[in-house]
């Protein structure tokens, strides 16, 4: 859906079509979702929280200032919500699109092998998340994971546009250290740390 053309939907829910809302919620439940499960750690409580945060829309329709970036203020109203459920369960981010529930959802290929790995990548970039502050790990998922656009970060975020660039390059550079270690560290043979002089002295 096009921005004017969401923009003209949610004219419409606010005016009470409930034809609208269902068409605005068709048309941002995939970013919204997937938002949801970066921080939720199961397929179930990630769609039990968006629900929540679609109620949460709902609720403040009636403040979003037409003409303005929806998905960016979809965004602000969701992020508290999202954010203190992540952390009320001081879980580590063991995110739902880890699940293989969600993966089955999201796009990618029917080749079994291609999933099989495509699902251990995700794990590995999902334990090398919880390396990153929470701040650069949070643009990582919003872009990365949520197909936000860098101006809808921006203005979710209250930043300017370079810092989002700036802070989310550091944040990838990070991550991908964070991944080619734990790749080393799968690369030692079990073992090796002591098999040179028989042991450890």
């Amino acid at each position: 859906m096009e921005t004017q053309e969401l923009e003209s939907t949610v004219e419409r829910c606010r005016e009470g079509d409930e034809d609208a809302w269902a068409a605005l919620v068709t048309t941002t439940l995939r970013p919204i979702y997937r938002l949801c499960a970066s921080y939720a750690p199961s397929a179930a409580e990630a769609e039990e929280l968006t629900q929540e945060v679609y109620f949460k829309l709902w609720e403040n329709l009636h403040r979003y200032t037409a003409g303005s970036n929806f998905m960016a203020w979809a965004w602000r109203v969701a992020k508290n919500l999202i954010i203190d459920s992540y952390r009320r369960g001081r879980r580590e981010r063991a995110a739902a699109w880890l699940d293989p529930e969600v993966l089955d959802r999201l796009p990618g290929s029917d080749d079994p092998h291609e999933q099989t790995e495509r699902r251990q990548r995700l794990r590995l970039i999902g334990a090398a998340l919880r390396q990153l502050d929470d701040d650069l790990a949070n643009l990582v998922l919003m872009r990365d994971f949520a197909g936000m656009s860098y101006q809808e970060i921006a203005e979710a975020q209250g930043m300017p546009l370079g810092t989002v660039k700036s802070r989310l390059n550091r944040a990838r550079l990070e991550l991908a250290t964070a991944v080619q270690r734990r790749l080393q560290i799968r690369a030692v043979p079990p073992g090796a740390a002591t098999a040179e002089g028989g042991g450890v002295a």
